[in-house]
This record gives C-alpha cells, sequence and structure tokens, in this order.
C-alpha cells in the first residue's frame, strides 16, 4: 500500500490541484466527493455537516460524539471560530493511495464538501 504524503507532496501537486476527487469507503462501501486540499492552514480532516448524513447512510456508519470538543478557525483563517463535537471515521482513496480509519471532523465549512490537511 503506497502512502497518501507520497502523491500529495510532489513537487507543484498544489499549484496543479487544489480540488481532487476522493473516495471515502468503509467495509466496501464507497462515496465519491471533491475535496480541497489545505496542506498549510488546516490541521483536521474537515466534512460538511450537510453531506455527512448522506455519507453515513451510504456508507452504513455513524457519527461519534468527541470527548473533548474541538474549537478550530474557519478554513479561509477568518477570525471566527467554530465549535466541533462530532467525527466520522472511515478509509480515505485518493487515486491509487489508501489511508486507513481517517477521523474527519464534522463542521460547516461554507462551499467545500471536505476538506483534507496534509496526510
Amino acid at each position: 500500500m503506497c502512502k497518501l504524503d507520497e502523491i500529495l507532496s510532489k513537487e507543484n501537486y498544489f499549484e496543479k490541484s487544489f480540488l481532487i476527487d476522493v473516495f471515502l469507503n468503509f467495509q466496501n462501501q464507497s462515496f465519491n466527493l471533491h475535496s480541497l486540499i489545505n496542506s498549510d492552514s488546516v490541521t483536521y480532516m474537515l466534512i460538511h455537516i450537510n453531506l455527512v448524513n448522506r455519507v453515513c447512510k451510504k456508507l452504513e456508519i455513524q457519527s461519534i460524539s468527541l470527548i473533548k470538543e474541538k474549537l478550530i478557525r474557519d478554513y479561509d483563517e477568518k477570525i471566527f471560530k467554530k465549535i466541533i463535537i462530532h467525527k466520522i471515521l472511515l478509509n480515505l482513496i485518493i487515486e491509487n493511495h489508501k489511508k486507513l480509519t481517517v477521523s474527519m471532523l464534522i463542521a460547516d465549512i461554507d462551499y467545500h464538501e471536505v476538506i483534507l490537511s496534509k496526510l
């Protein structure tokens, strides 16, 4: 199995493609969507709150309450902060590269379905 950081660290990768196709996977079920890659300003992987119900239903998973809430800035570094209290766990596939058991925090991330941090 290849590491995702190999593909994401290729020279000029971020200049060529900020939006990429991503597959969320859990027990042989897949969900295809587009993701913004933001390696510098986002510490966590985020999934849009309005998308979570469809993903959970399709992959037959449930969101998980965080033990301790997380406070994050908007992905564009606005001063407004968001409180995160739930996450989902699943596998992430980009091209032919897999990252197993990824934790994605559920948040209102404006226009994007998913925002990936540097893996």
